[in-house]
């Protein structure tokens, strides 16, 4: 039967233009049928983000006679994964550099490695034309000339580093665009993040993959054989428990929520987007400000323009929907100043929630038992790192 309207959504999660592009804001009830959880599984995954997804395809692929459960709280999951900006990109130099503060520089390039083997995964899975994606490139901007002088020197050695590990040369070139300093990225690409979702999810379905939406889990004990899960149903509050011999944990930014020890912050992250404009400039992806602010073409004169956590970090680190008026106010500004577009011509905004890391590396590891995995903690690039997540949590089994 056709899902319930149970499947309720928080009165803040506005619709981000990616689902209302494919019209989920009305008929979503179409997209999967409904089943009721059985009693018993051979795994379970939860959270159906791209981490959740990419870990029950590859659990199927590796044991093709299991019985495989992906639940989730809503549908479409109200993390990120169908409300980012549609960026399939590795990191900016910038970002490197600020990243290196963090941690060894050769972990930083390493985690540009993975974000390139992972968007080439997800490529390969789905197909360029089932996820959107485009190979338009991208850039990074610079305002001040101080600042695109230091980041340049930085550029040889990052090229050298990915080359290494890719055996691709030319990451990032210097140039100038619409009037700026920047530093090209030519591997750059952009994707319609609800459409690649879509796909996994209708793929993973027709592998036979239980995928179960309107759960809630509120309870996980590990057992001598496995883990005894019990899940709240949709809007109605019934209780429904069942077992499984193994769980993959992908909730990302809502892990504490389940375990207070997980080291995943949630950060909100708002993203805007203009009507049709009769002059839109900026074609492909762009970075600026070590990567809190990004902006990228959508169509042909669609301009959209997100982030700047930084300039309200506690006010960001939040799991609940919203729009915060400073962010809304220096991108809209930032728009005007910088990118030469009206604000007036804004006709969408939403946000989605991520999850962060301390030092920006996902949490990917077992817990003592060996009967539960953790899959969590992207931290701003989990299209980009999801692909690779899954089949690692998947390869724990």
């Amino acid at each position: 039967m056709s899902i319930s309207k149970s499947f309720y959504r928080p009165k803040k999660a506005q619709w981000s233009y990616w689902e209302r592009e494919l019209k989920w804001d009305r008929t979503l009830a179409s997209y999967f049928s409904y089943r009721p959880l059985e009693s018993n599984y051979d795994f379970v995954v939860v959270g159906a983000g791209f981490t959740g997804l990419s870990a029950v395809y590859h659990l199927a692929k590796r044991h093709p006679r299991a019985k495989i459960a992906l639940i989730d709280r809503y549908l479409p999951p109200l993390g990120a994964s169908t409300r980012n900006a549609g960026f399939a990109c590795i990191g900016t130099v910038g970002e490197f550099i600020a990243d290196s503060q963090l941690e060894q520089p050769e972990c930083v390039w390493d985690r540009m490695h993975e974000r390139w083997q992972g968007l080439t995964l997800l490529r390969s899975i789905l197909g360029d034309q089932v996820i959107g994606y485009e190979s338009l490139g991208g850039h990074e901007l610079f305002t001040e000339e101080e600042e695109f002088e230091r980041v340049s020197g930085y550029l040889a050695s990052c090229n050298t580093a990915l080359k290494q590990r890719t055996g691709l040369d030319q990451w990032y070139n210097l140039t100038r665009i619409n009037g700026y300093n920047a530093i090209q990225m030519p591997r750059e690409g952009q994707l319609q993040p609800a459409m690649a979702w879509s796909g996994f999810a209708h793929l993973c379905e027709q592998m036979g993959i239980h995928l179960a939406w309107g759960r809630k889990l509120v309870d996980m004990t590990e057992k001598m054989d496995g883990v005894c899960l019990t899940v709240e149903e949709g809007a109605k509050g019934s209780h429904q428990q069942f077992r499984s011999s193994s769980v993959i944990l992908a909730t990302n930014a809502f892990s504490k929520s389940i375990d207070r020890d997980i080291s995943v912050s949630p950060c909100r992250g708002l993203v805007l987007l203009t009507k049709a404009l009769d002059s839109q400039p900026w074609q492909g992806t762009f970075h600026a400000q070590q990567g809190y602010i990004y902006f990228r073409n959508v169509g042909t004169d669609r301009l959209l323009l997100g982030g700047a956590r930084h300039v309200d970090f506690s006010g960001e680190t939040t799991t609940q929907f919203g729009v915060n008026t400073e962010i809304k106010a220096f991108l809209l500004k930032y728009m005007k100043e910088i990118l030469v577009i009206d604000p007036s011509e804004v006709e969408f905004e939403w946000s989605g929630i991520m999850g962060f890391t301390p030092d920006k590396n996902p949490v990917i590891r077992t817990e003592l038992s060996g009967n539960i995995a953790l899959a969590v903690g992207l931290s701003g690039m989990g299209v980009a790192l999801s692909a690779e997540l899954g089949r690692k949590a998947a390869e724990f089994f």
